[in-house]
């Protein structure tokens, strides 16, 4: 059954995502330095700079591709890539492909360069199919200084690799003008986050003016609320441990659940990604009854009785679909529960000659586990701070007899209230 269920989500997923792809967005052109182009944007949250985008004049025209050739830069989604001929640093960075050379390897290229700062000082971010990270710096118009990151390997026989921070001289000199930048930070890091805040520093302290452009990448949005609910839980065993067990009517066991969330949705995807995380409190108690007639009101009476107090951790991913003001969610993922409790009981009822039934105790299993491990999926929908979902669990139960298997299949109707 859970496999069904992943496998109807993971094509709903896979429909909606490939009609999502395409997702324009406001933003113009920059065709000359003076002539700009409003429309909208195929925006795709690169990871890399971009080479070509998609662009309509209007939110349902036809679509038409731009690239290096036609293009100044362009503006979509809070970034702004402007084209510029740079020096690439082309050294290998692998440890195993590092040259000898102290000197780094670069190239002539044109890209489009993401601005992370722009003024009277300004910075830049490339990263292209090599997945290498390069930044420059500005403060002309039209001069773009590659701030070179470099390693090469000593020629020795130890193969010792020799660090160059090149790029730490050059922000020296670059921001000599503003002693307070550079100020403390004698071991900054080649990354777009570290160097960007010496830019916010420089404007913060030193400059007359405000940065026109101060992009920063977006971060991970995290919500945190309680859930509560309704719980279904239908036991079942198969194999031969025990007939009265394996043909056994255990009715479903209707329970309250209820806890706490902790989901952390992913910008990179445009928040339609999340990991959702839950803690909860989970229970199920049900019986089976087996009895055997005999002449007269003799009888023999089986009640078997299993039931657990979970404290249950689930993990998902979550996959959320807009539709108006509601977010259409499906997720799927797996569950880990710790017993705090157990009932596992067996009641024998025996009536023959006596007035009254003889009535002793047993256990039903005797080797049980005090962990469940569980398959999840499950849909729903949120608006603003409120949420609702159905959701559908398959666990191993808790036979840790070889010869009996025991499930568990588990249905939750819940409700949630984001506080954060």
């Amino acid at each position: 059954m859970i496999s069904k269920i992943t496998l109807i989500a993971f094509l709903l997923i896979s429909f909606h995502y490939s009609k999502a792809q395409r997702s324009f967005e406001p933003g113009y052109l920059l065709i000359s330095a003076s002539d700009t182009l409003k429309g909208y944007i195929d925006y795709k949250n690169w990871s890399r700079n971009p080479e070509t985008i998609s662009f309509r004049n209007t939110a349902d025209g036809a679509a038409k591709t731009y690239g290096l050739s036609d293009l100044e830069g362009f503006y979509v989604h809070g970034e702004s890539y402007i084209k510029a001929e740079v020096d690439v640093n082309a050294s290998p960075s692998a440890i195993d492909e590092l040259s000898y050379s102290p000197l780094p390897k670069l190239e002539k290229t044109t890209a489009f360069l993401l601005t992370l700062n722009s003024g009277p000082k300004s910075l830049y971010y490339l990263k292209g199919k090599d997945e290498k990270v390069q930044l420059y710096v500005s403060d002309k118009p039209g001069v773009y200084e590659l701030l070179v990151d470099h390693r090469y390997l000593a020629n020795n026989a130890s193969r010792q690799v020799v660090t160059v921070n090149q790029y730490r001289e050059q922000l020296k000199k670059f921001f000599s003008d503003c002693e307070a930048v550079m100020a403390g930070n004698k071991k900054i890091f080649y990354s777009s986050k570290m160097v960007n805040q010496l830019f916010d520093r420089y404007y913060a302290q030193c400059a007359s003016t405000k940065p026109a452009i101060s992009y920063k990448s977006a971060t991970s949005v995290t919500q945190f609320g309680i859930i509560a609910g309704l719980t279904g839980s239908k036991l079942n065993f198969e194999g031969v441990y025990d007939p009265r067990l394996v043909h056994g009517n255990f009715p479903v066991s209707r329970n309250a659940t209820g806890g706490l969330f902790f989901n952390l949705l992913v910008p990179r995807l445009k928040q339609r990604i999340s990991v959702y995380n839950e803690l909860a409190f989970v229970s199920y108690k049900t019986s089976s009854v087996d009895e055997t007639r005999y002449t007269g009101d003799s009888y023999n009476r089986w009640t078997s009785t299993m039931g657990y107090n979970y404290i249950k951790l689930t993990n998902m991913v979550r996959y959320y679909i807009p539709a108006g003001g509601l977010k259409l969610f499906l997720n799927v993922g797996i569950s880990n529960a710790a017993a705090i409790s157990e009932t596992n009981e067996e009641i024998i009822e025996s009536k023959f000659s006596s007035p009254q039934p003889l009535v002793s105790k047993n256990i039903v299993l005797g080797a049980t586990r005090k962990h469940e491990l569980g398959f999840v999926g499950g849909a729903g929908a949120t608006y603003k701070k409120f949420g609702a979902e159905f959701r559908y669990e398959f666990t191993n139960g808790m036979s840790a007899l070889q010869d009996l298997r025991s499930t568990i299949s588990r249905t939750y109707l819940l409700v949630s209230y984001r506080i954060k």
